[in-house]
């Protein structure tokens, strides 16, 4: 059985598109090679087509009141190499809504542009997030604003790219790579290991580790179901080891089912529109 896993962390882009050759047991003196090559590989992913997922962020600070926050994803390909994604939340208890679009283009660096609520509801003017801005957490979840950028979220751009060797994570075999960060107060991280699924690409898991080789930051899909065929993720932890929180995202896409009784539901609907005196 195979997975399709979230990249963008919740959309799905093609396994086909994720080839390369890499030797199992990499070397010392070819594992930076075989990591920068896979690195540039996981950099190149691209959708192949519009998408969309809704579901709940659902926030558990240590020692306080779990928050949930319903959201809504979709990814857009705007052009050859381009595509942006756009995450919007609702409001509710106090926390406005927010829409985050971030771009993509063939550069390897994402542009963040945030919306907060206006008074009457509607999303004000756009702003351009700073590159350090971008390290903030997302409505006050575990989720950083950058990391919602995946593939192009920081780690894989740095120098230091080293494929550890493969290993099994969920029981799927897996390339472990290693990145090292050069500057690591400026996210906090000392080095991120993925678990990169050897069919598909995407990221079984991730985990990022201060100067003292300690967990900071643990992100892993841990359900899965099958839509349209294939499976899906549908809910996603992350777990931060210095605030003991958690983050939990709860994932519901469109089946093709779905999509066929919403067609139903809007045929009748115009059909008592056009029938009502």
């Amino acid at each position: 059985m195979k997975f399709v896993v979230c990249s963008c962390l919740l959309l799905a882009l093609p396994g086909a598109a994720f080839q390369v050759s890499i030797a199992a047991e990499a070397p010392r003196d070819t594992a930076l090679i075989e990591g920068r090559r896979l690195a540039r590989t996981l950099l190149g992913q691209r959708p192949a087509a519009n998408a969309s997922v809704s579901g709940f962020i659902q926030i558990r600070p240590r020692g306080g009141k779990t928050r949930e926050i319903p959201f809504h994803s979709s990814v857009m390909v705007v052009g050859d190499g381009e595509w942006k994604t756009v995450y919007e939340t609702d409001s509710i208890e106090g926390t406005p809504a927010v829409r985050l679009t971030i771009r993509h283009t063939s550069n390897v660096v994402a542009e963040f542009m945030l919306q907060d609520q206006a008074a009457e509801g509607s999303f004000g003017e756009a702003r351009k997030l700073t590159w350090d801005e971008a390290f903030q957490p997302f409505v006050g979840s575990d989720f950083r604003i950058i990391d919602l950028a995946y593939p192009h979220s920081d780690h894989l751009t740095w120098p230091t790219q080293r494929l550890l060797g493969r290993d099994i994570r969920r029981g799927q075999s897996c390339h472990e790579l290693e990145s090292v960060n050069p500057t690591p107060a400026r996210s906090g991280f000392a080095k991120v290991i993925s678990w990169i699924d050897i069919d598909t690409g995407g990221p079984l898991e991730i985990t990022g580790y201060d100067s003292n080789n300690d967990k900071i930051l643990q992100f892993s899909p841990k359900r899965f179901r099958k839509v349209n065929g294939e499976f899906k993720v549908t809910e996603l932890h992350v777990s931060n080891r210095k605030t003991k929180s958690r983050t939990v995202l709860r994932l519901e896409y469109e089946t093709a089912e779905s999509e066929a009784d919403n067609a139903r539901e809007s045929a009748l609907k115009a059909k008592a529109t056009a029938e009502a005196p």
